[in-house]
């Protein structure tokens, strides 16, 4: 039994350890630009970031969908000792994974400018719509290669190497805060400065992704042959759930700032942009800390290796849980010492900010039960199930967006995330239940 012990956590901390610390490396990236835009382009900057926001959702979105189903399906591949097709699968998401980022940027330049314009048409609005068009125009132009990162990530634990990802992400994160104070600081660009920073940062990690696989002892047959357009489909439908989940929030996002907007209450967008970068920090690590584990579970599920698949949900859950509730005491407790950090110290945080920020943080040991069983549906693909949690939030958090500012304060908005993650645990339970019953599994069996 302590040999079981020991062995799975060493598994775990294999496949899931490597991928959570690259996710910090990337949640580091995040905080970045929220730091030296607050700190040095001002509260209006993190204004405009709020605005920013829904749109990056939609890239994360992109990459989410891509990463979570081709790690799936790669890895099942590979554990079924098909590795020639497992390459020919890669070479196709690369492809494909490119030219949609090349199209969601061109059709994203010509529809940024009237999606925001409709924002507002208060001429004190205006400047921080301004800013946060200047910020996206760029940003556009690094997105596929963003996809390219995310996707050499997946691939790399799926080929035994999980401990290359935090060298992938963190040279990206360096790169980032370099350019960063290069030219925030130091040139004096402002938005457009970060918005640089982080393309070039992104290209950057391309390129160290196109060596990897090129050059390194990890590089691809010589063939040149694609996957079958089954599998990407595939891959689409496993990951459909969670990146239809990180729309949603991109929708939710958008009608939270016209929100805002409409009741004179632009200050809150610098609270949300702020809890928003926090969140970077619950967030990717435990999408990391799950994510990185999905290629075991569906290696060992796949192999008819029951009782260790089993031990790695097992354990993966405490882990998870151990992580969420330390993660949450510190937001509680130092919430405005946090605030700080992204706020010039001669621009006051209010009352207002602090509480919009803790309520919004209220409940957030519950994402990390709900991570934990999205990742279970995704690692066994079962992707009908996570697009039903992903459409949870247009049930709890449309209507709260739009009911909670008629009876309460509007920082009291803020409320309707943490609706949100009790009910996504709630529903991702009952879902999984049933689920695991059609695999001959259930609750009872992993942590018995």
């Amino acid at each position: 039994m302590r040999e079981d012990f020991f062995s799975t956590i060493g598994e775990i901390i294999k496949y899931g350890g490597s991928t959570f610390a690259a996710l910090v490396a990337m949640s580091i990236y995040t905080t970045t630009d929220g730091f030296f835009i607050g700190n040095w382009v001002g509260t209006s900057g993190l204004e405009a970031m709020a605005l920013v926001y829904p749109v990056m959702m939609i890239f994360i979105a992109l990459a989410t969908l891509f990463e979570t189903g081709g790690s799936a399906v790669v890895s099942q591949i590979i554990g079924e000792g098909k590795k020639s097709l497992a390459e020919k699968i890669m070479r196709s998401n690369y492809v494909c994974a490119f030219a949609v980022g090349i199209i969601v940027a061109v059709v994203g330049n010509i529809f940024i400018e009237p999606l925001l314009r409709i924002l507002s048409d208060n001429p004190d609005e205006q400047y921080i719509i301004d800013l946060a068009i200047s910020f996206l125009r760029i940003s556009f132009c690094g997105l596929p290669f963003l996809l390219t990162v995310y996707l050499t990530g997946a691939f790399m634990r799926c080929v035994d190497k999980p401990g290359h990802v935090f060298y992938l992400v963190g040279s990206t994160s360096f790169a980032n805060i370099i350019l960063d104070a290069l030219f925030i600081v130091v040139f004096g660009w402002g938005m457009e400065g970060a918005a640089l920073a982080t393309v070039l940062a992104q290209i950057f990690g391309a390129a160290i992704s196109f060596w990897y696989f090129k050059f390194s002892r990890q590089k691809f047959s010589t063939t040149w042959s694609f996957g079958g357009l089954e599998y990407i489909w595939q891959e689409v439908k496993i990951g459909a759930g969670f990146a239809v989940s990180t729309l949603m929030m991109c929708f939710i996002e958008y009608f939270l700032n016209a929100t805002l907007l409409h009741y004179n209450a632009p200050h809150l967008l610098a609270s949300a942009t702020i809890a928003n970068i926090i969140l970077t920090f619950v967030y990717l690590p435990l999408s990391g800390l799950d994510t990185g584990i999905q290629p075991l579970i569906s290696r060992l599920f796949a192999a008819g290796n029951e009782q260790r698949c089993l031990r790695v949900m097992r354990y993966g859950f405490f882990l998870t849980m151990i992580l969420t509730f330390t993660i949450y005491v510190v937001l509680m407790i130092f919430t405005e010492e946090m605030m700080s950090f992204f706020v010039d110290k001669d621009e006051p945080i209010t009352a207002e900010m602090i509480t919009f920020v803790r309520a919004m943080f209220l409940l957030q040991p519950f994402v990390g039960i709900a991570t934990w069983l999205s990742g279970i549906l995704a690692a066994l693909e079962d992707e009908w199930r996570n697009l039903f949690i992903s459409l949870l939030p247009l049930v709890v958090q449309v209507p709260l967006i739009w009911f909670l500012p008629k009876f309460l304060p509007i920082e009291y908005i803020a409320l309707n995330y943490s609706a949100n993650d009790l009910a996504e645990a709630a529903v991702a339970f009952l879902l999984i239940r049933s689920f695991l019953r059609e695999k001959g599994l259930s609750l009872k069996k992993i942590f018995a």
